[in-house]
């Protein structure tokens, strides 16, 4: 686990994507996640989910967050988890 990177890939993805759409949080799993790796040092089930969720994501509009969160999995888990349902 490199919680550094992890923690670069987070503010990164926030940057990116908190003015995805209007009226919507985007960035929320990457704030979500910070705040885990912060507190905790590993994501909760609910944030590890939307993270994973975040990495098998398809859609034009969600594309620029799809390499940032695989970053951020692989930076957590040392590799891209598969989606949890």
């Amino acid at each position: 686990m490199d919680i550094g990177e992890a923690e670069k890939q987070c503010h990164r993805f926030i940057a990116e994507m908190k003015d995805n759409r209007a009226n919507c949080d985007d960035a929320g799993m990457a704030r979500g996640v910070l705040a885990d790796l912060l507190s905790r040092g590993v994501p909760t089930s609910k944030y590890r989910r939307r993270l994973t969720h975040w990495c098998h994501t398809e859609g034009s509009l969600y594309r620029r967050g799809v390499p940032i969160a695989r970053e951020t999995c692989v930076a957590i888990y040392g590799k891209v988890l598969p989606r949890e349902d």
